[in-house]
């Protein structure tokens, strides 16, 4: 999973740095958004690579990192979506960094809390087969 954490983390930072290239400009800070979610995480896949004996606390954190940054992208989409709603001109650029933001962090929690459930089995069934 700390691969995949990484993983992650890099394309969230690329929403950022694509967004930069194509605008040329630090028009906002939102452009950061995704790299403030997406630097951490691949810190923290990093981190439980070359750590394995804290790997359980660094993905637990990694977790909720991609959580929160799930949870913050359904602001802009909201905002996006009453401006549309409105009669307004979208963004493209803030609508497709906050939906793109949105599916990545929430398919990485997704994939974590999967991760975990198997974890957690495998642990389970290892401490069933030793009693026995």
């Amino acid at each position: 999973m700390a691969k995949t954490t990484m993983l992650f983390g890099a394309l969230l930072l690329g929403i950022s740095l694509v967004i930069l290239a194509i605008t040329q400009k630090i028009g906002s800070p939102s452009i950061f958004i995704p790299a403030i979610v997406g630097f951490p995480l691949l810190v923290l896949g990093f981190l439980a690579e070359k750590q394995p004996w804290n790997r359980k606390l660094l993905m637990h954190i990694a977790v909720t990192v991609g959580l929160l940054g799930a949870l913050a992208s359904i602001v802009p989409i909201i905002l996006q979506l009453s401006k549309l709603a409105k009669g307004e001109s979208l963004d493209p650029l803030r609508a497709g960094s906050g939906f793109s933001m949105a599916i990545l962090c929430g398919l990485y929690v997704l994939l974590c809390v999967q991760s975990f459930i198997q974890a957690r089995k495998n642990r389970e069934a290892t401490n069933s087969g030793e009693s026995a």
